[in-house]
């Protein structure tokens, strides 16, 4: 079987990367691969079972074990491991603040990097992955590489509604309270040694700071046609 097309799309916290990139891959009879859910899985079962995340024998170990038993459905995007279905609790504030700091440990992205390829390459015609280092370390041979980010206060509201929609939102969240959080992870993301966040230089920017998600939708589908003539 010919290796899949691979759009590699990297991009802050709350630019639209997951729920657009899904959409796309859907129209397109693609599959959708969300890096972001593995290192958020990892720091989720590492926070639930006190492992110490400055422990790289420990999380390598933790890798290996998730490797044998999760599964994700990337139609439905639901994650499991076992019998254990995490897909919610992938959205709580832990997963997401101990993702940006296991995803600084060097050996852990090692052992994580051939399973994100792995998903990638089931796919028998193309795949859209995403993530914070997909164009630079993960694919960087791609194609079609695109950089999407949005405004901070418009990557917070998106936050907003989704905790609001999932349930989740505290009645005391504020939007300032989760633009600070996003900042932060920002800063963490960029600024960590290992595979930091970057714009890859033949990466096409998008800013969906002011584009509906239908809008947004098109977009990425235009950068992958030009990219692919499909």
């Amino acid at each position: 079987m010919p290796n899949p097309l691979i759009v590699a799309v990297d991009g802050p916290a709350g630019s639209g990367k997951s729920s657009i990139c899904r959409a796309v891959a859907s129209r397109l009879g693609w599959t959708y691969v969300n890096t972001g859910a593995l290192y958020r899985a990892i720091g989720l079962i590492a926070g639930e079972r006190s492992v110490s995340l400055g422990d790289d024998e420990a999380l390598v170990r933790l890798v290996e074990e998730f490797q044998k038993n999760f599964n994700w459905d990337p139609v439905t995007g639901r994650l499991y491991v076992g019998t254990d279905d995490l897909t919610l609790r992938l959205n709580s504030h832990t997963a997401g603040s101990n993702a940006s700091l296991v995803a600084k440990n060097a050996a852990l992205r090692a052992a994580l990097l051939p399973v994100q390829r792995k998903l990638a390459f089931f796919s028998p015609k193309g795949a859209i992955v995403d993530g914070r280092d997909i164009g630079t370390v993960v694919f960087p041979e791609a194609a079609c590489k695109v950089f999407m980010t949005a405004s901070l206060e418009e990557r917070a509201k998106r936050r907003l509604r989704q905790l609001e929609a999932e349930g989740s939102a505290d009645s005391t969240l504020k939007l300032e309270a989760l633009m600070r959080g996003i900042e932060e992870r920002d800063i963490q993301d960029s600024k960590r040694g290992i595979a930091p966040l970057v714009m890859s230089q033949s990466a096409v920017l998008l800013d969906t700071s002011k584009l509906t998600f239908e809008e947004s939708v098109e977009r990425l589908i235009s950068i992958i046609s030009e990219s692919y003539k499909i």
